[in-house]
């Protein structure tokens, strides 16, 4: 169609996805479909992703996870991210944690707190352990909707199954900068004192501008004195 001048569509995409996912071992030609059609700004609509969505529960395609991302990380097509994640819920066997923190950090990031926290608590339901990853998408998310105390309750909790990482601190320290609760961030700080936890980038961007109009922060939390002289 481009050699003819004929510029093509989504329904043009739709078609050829449609016929690549009848195919077993073609989610490598759907996912150069995504990229050409993103690079000629033709985006992938609902019925897209349908289309994929029934490719992928007929033939038990180890892709799906990366179809979430795109649906929900790029397009924000929640609801239909849930909907391949309910079908293959049901058809695979093997499903581990990674499945699951797919779909929790793409609610998270969305603001479905509520669909996260159901999904999170039925991974205990099933059997499966939650691992840092998935502690810290619900962290993250509950610390985006400025729900501190929900993200702290969140943290006891991983405390029980699994260690805190570098990011685990990163979003707490940075939620709690964005909503100016210094007071609870100096707390938190002097909780994690001796537990080799560092600034990242974003977080120590978010400390600068604080510090710069409340230089009493210093004072506040002892230990920024040390990270200053590194």
């Amino acid at each position: 169609m481009k050699q003819k001048g004929i510029p093509p569509n989504t329904v043009t995409y739709n078609s050829l996805i449609d016929e690549l996912c009848q195919e077993l071992g073609q989610w490598g030609m759907v996912r150069t479909m995504f990229s050409e059609m993103v690079e000629l700004n033709i985006y992938p609509n609902v019925l897209t992703f349908n289309i994929v969505i029934d490719g992928l529960c007929k033939k038990e395609v180890k892709d799906a996870e990366e179809v979430m991302k795109h649906m929900v990380g790029k397009y924000g097509l929640v609801e239909e991210a849930m909907l391949l994640f309910n079908k293959l819920e049901r058809k695979r066997e093997d499903t581990d944690i990674e499945f699951y923190n797919v779909v929790i950090n793409g609610l998270c990031r969305n603001g479905k707190l509520h669909e996260a926290r159901a999904v999170f608590e039925k991974v205990s339901l099933i059997g499966l352990l939650p691992n840092v990853r998935t502690y810290n998408n619900m962290i993250n998310g509950f610390c985006l909707g400025g729900l501190l105390d929900e993200a702290k309750d969140m943290i006891r909790k991983m405390e029980n199954n699994c260690f805190q990482n570098d990011f685990t601190f990163n979003v707490i320290v940075g939620g709690y900068l964005r909503c100016r609760k210094i007071n609870e961030m100096a707390t938190f700080m002097k909780e994690m004192t001796g537990k080799g936890f560092s600034f990242d980038a974003a977080t120590t961007a978010l400390l600068v501008k604080a510090i710069s109009e409340n230089p009493s922060i210093l004072d506040m939390i002892p230990e920024l004195h040390v990270e200053n002289k590194k």
